[in-house]
């Protein structure tokens, strides 16, 4: 075995409280674990007062290199990662005396107390100042810039949505636009009902600056101490409401070498697997490319150890993470009291057992860029595109919501990837919301000639641009709940071998507020209908195209977004057999996992095809199926992975059904839980 799954700790240590003892028992802790690399949090959460000033710090700077030196006699490295940048939320802090700093202004014109406006002159060198000081003389071998570098979510409750519309990005503002423009005028500007507002593209423009001028300068800094910088970060979608340009981003702390990355992994707090996907976490690996070096947040918060995670649920999050091509994962588990391994000491145990079974998977050399299935398509510029229907009070309601196909796809056990070039897509694509406004109507085309996956968004999108002849419809219009008293979809055909009842129907209203009316053209097969109470027909609720330009489109009436009860009334068995058959009549490169609740990974190695079923649900699986389109891995052999990271032979069982097979592995699933195989040719 090559490669090793990197584990990076998160980890506080304060120079006020036990230091020394607190090291001892941190090298013995990641001794037993095999932990890589301590990333050292400095004054975070709790014991930040503020923006650190030069004497606070001292006492830390000197820690960090004893603790350097410690972990370095048994060879683990040691990052820094200084809590604060721009500052995350005020929770009661201020400037400190001396700190000049413009501070940063929501959208609603409150002031923070102490994040500061990015553009700051005082602030950027103050900042390079600092971090020049950590890289010198403590000699990291990375420094992490905090996920606070961004200009959404500085405490929400008092700035909105975020910033910063201060009077100097007011003023720079008016010298682009070559008129005065107050804050009021660019928010009503920028939420504009219906086609963006010119501004609105100069606003991200000068968002995105405002983010890159100062990393730029300060990764400059670095540059001349040698220092790698590692970026942390939040929600592709909201960081499009901010301009930003991943490939900017790069080229200002990669350079020539390997995006150094943690992307956001939720959830915080250990939840249901069926309310909480890694769709945010690929979604920013796709944004970002390669070469990188991924590591998502395996955040634990409010850092309560076993109260906030298990470790069940930590190894589930690991096995994800490596399934879409992580390098490894940062570990946050350990309070940022000071406490030290106390909170959990049986954490480094379970952290343990489960390196085989990683270091197994680490050295297939996954990555996402070749996982298989279908591809959800994105815009990393989607905010810019973002049309506004009614009248708007914040930005964010400009903010999109654009891969929810993969919490769909993740639902219902389909293999999926994620795609921003149509070139790159495979032979199904699903799109979402308002996607397409940022393609072309040539690639558009491009897209109607292959099969694809609407959702109502999407679907009301194409109709405004002309080309609801290429997917069947004539006419759409929203109708409310209130309006409408839509009750329930039938799917239409539904065979009782199938589905267990002939004609199964699915609740509607519990899914979301509002569906789409559609009105389908002559020849458009509707797959399903929705229904009131009375069971009087509405309107379609599902309906397939075979369009003109060759290709094949589904269209589903719900908008596929944020909604208080959508995973709950949305997924269940119908669903998931009704859209893996839809699939597998539209694409023959898919897999599924059938019957019990799992995720699905697809993806091709150097070794063969891994195909990996992860169990969502507190029950155990007796088997796994995968549903695999017809004749395909006929010719291939199987291995199964084990807890232990061995590889052993497997059987299996095929079953041919109309439009796929049903491939049956004897391999049990615990709760959270997986099948982790591997098909391979003799």
């Amino acid at each position: 075995m090559n490669r090793q799954f990197r584990y990076i700790l998160r980890y506080l240590i304060d120079p006020h409280f036990e230091s020394a003892a607190r090291t001892a028992e941190l090298v013995d802790f990641c001794r037993e674990s095999r932990v890589a690399e301590v990333m050292l949090l400095f004054c975070a959460e709790e014991l930040s007062a503020g923006h650190p000033t030069e004497s606070e710090i001292e006492p830390w700077i000197e820690m960090a290199k004893s603790i350097r030196d410690s972990l370095g006699s048994h060879g683990i490295a040691l990052s820094l990662n200084p809590w604060s940048t721009i500052y995350h939320n005020q929770r009661g802090r201020v400037l400190r005396e001396g700190q000049a700093f413009r501070r940063m202004v929501g959208e609603n014109g409150v002031e923070s107390s102490v994040s500061v406006c990015p553009l700051c002159e005082n602030w950027q060198n103050y900042l390079a100042e600092l971090f020049v000081r950590y890289a010198r003389e403590i000699k990291p071998c990375a420094l992490w810039i905090e996920d606070d570098w961004r200009l959404h979510n500085h405490d929400r409750a008092a700035l909105g949505w975020g910033g910063c519309f201060c009077e100097q990005h007011l003023m720079r503002f008016s010298e682009v636009v070559g008129l005065p423009v107050t804050r009021s005028l660019l928010l009503s500007s920028l939420l504009k009902e219906g086609p963006p507002h010119a501004w609105r593209e100069k606003w991200l423009a000068l968002s995105c600056e405002t983010l890159e001028v100062p990393l730029a300068k300060l990764a400059h800094a670095l540059a001349a101490e040698g220092t790698r910088i590692g970026l942390m970060t939040s929600d592709p979608d909201q960081h499009s409401l901010e301009g930003r340009s991943w490939a900017g981003l790069r080229q200002i702390v990669a350079r020539d070498g390997a995006f150094l990355i943690r992307p956001h992994l939720p959830p915080y707090t250990q939840e249901n697997p069926f309310f909480v996907t890694p769709a945010v976490t690929r979604h920013t690996i796709a944004c970002v490319g390669r070469p990188a070096e991924i590591y998502p947040e395996l955040e634990n918060s409010p850092r309560s150890g076993p109260y906030s995670k298990s470790r069940r649920y930590t190894r589930w999050q690991m096995v994800q993470s490596a399934l879409y091509g992580s390098r490894g994962i940062t570990i946050n588990h350990f309070d940022m009291l000071g406490n030290g391994v106390a909170l959990d000491r049986d954490f480094g145990r379970g952290l343990r057992q489960a390196r085989p079974f990683l270091d197994a998977l680490q050295d297939l050399d996954i990555s996402d860029e070749s996982a298989e299935g279908v591809s959800v398509l994105f815009n990393p510029d989607a905010a810019r595109y973002f049309q506004v229907s009614g009248s708007a009070e914040g930005l964010s309601a400009i903010a999109p919501h654009s891969v929810y196909w993969s919490r769909v796809l993740y639902g219902v056990g389909v293999a999926h990837r994620f795609c921003q070039n149509l070139e790159q897509c495979g032979d199904i694509v699903a799109v979402s919301g308002q996607t397409l406004r940022g393609f072309t109507d040539a690639q558009i085309e491009y897209l109607l000639r292959r099969s694809v996956l609407l959702d109502a968004g999407a679907a009301y999108v194409l109709m405004k641009k002309g080309f609801g002849p290429a997917i069947g419809l004539e006419g759409c219009n929203w109708r409310t709940l209130q309006e409408s008293a839509y009750a329930y979809e039938c799917i239409q055909g539904g065979a009782a071998d199938v589905f267990g009842v002939a004609n199964p129907r699915m609740s509607a209203q519990r899914c979301a507020s509002r569906l789409l009316e559609m009105s389908p053209l002559e020849g458009t097969e509707l797959l399903t209908t929705i229904h009131d109470a009375t069971h009087k027909f509405l309107w379609p609720g599902a309906v397939s195209c075979q369009n003109s330009l060759g290709g094949t489109v589904v269209t589903v009436c719900y908008p596929l977004e944020p909604a208080a009860q959508f995973s709950m009334a949305f997924f269940n068995v119908f669903r998931r057999r009704f859209l893996q058959r839809t699939i597998f009549r539209m694409s023959t490169q898919v897999a599924a996992v059938e019957g019990h609740p799992m995720y699905a990974y697809q993806v091709k190695t150097s070794r063969g095809t891994l195909l990996a079923a992860c169990n969502i649900s507190d029950d155990a699986a007796d088997d796994v199926v995968w549903a695999v389109p017809r004749g395909q891995f006929a010719d291939c052999q199987w291995r199964l992975l084990t807890p232990e990271g061995t590889w052993l032979e497997i059987g299996q069982t095929r079953h041919r059904l109309a439009n796929h097979d049903l491939l049956t592995f004897p391999h049990a699933v615990p709760a959270l839980g997986e099948a982790v195989l591997l098909a391979y040719n003799l």
